[in-house]
């Protein structure tokens, strides 16, 4: 698919698609059309896109992407025993920020019950 519909599926703006492009996030292969040469994206590259935008969304950087996508790619060289070590590792880190979260979902809880109380016994 040419940038323009690539575009259009993922709400990215061009301009977008063509720096993670370039930073080397995602690859197209050249189209020539009469005179003109074309980007051609795959299948693979829109949900690669997809998964950026969650990636992103879930406070990764660019440069933490990148690393995924170079170590996690179709033609990974890491050893499968070591995958597994890193997922653990990524794992333990994302269990870690849930209990922080948690934490502080119970003080705003906590918090929030205390005003609320103190509205309620100001304004019999």
């Amino acid at each position: 698919m040419l940038i323009g519909e690539l575009s259009q599926k993922t709400g990215l703006t061009k301009d977008t698609i063509r720096f993670y492009e370039k930073l080397g996030l995602i690859t197209a292969s050249d189209r020539q059309a009469g005179t003109r040469l074309y980007k051609e994206f795959s299948e693979a590259m829109l949900q690669r896109l997809l998964l950026i935008g969650q990636a992103k969304a879930l406070g990764f950087t660019l440069n933490e992407i990148k690393q995924f996508v170079q170590d996690w790619g179709d033609h990974s060289n890491i050893p499968e025993r070591e995958q597994i070590s890193i997922i653990e590792r990524k794992l333990e880190g994302v269990s870690q920020k849930m209990r922080q979260l948690a934490e502080i979902e119970s003080y705003l809880n906590t918090k929030l019950r205390r005003l609320r109380h103190q509205i309620n016994l100001d304004n019999p």
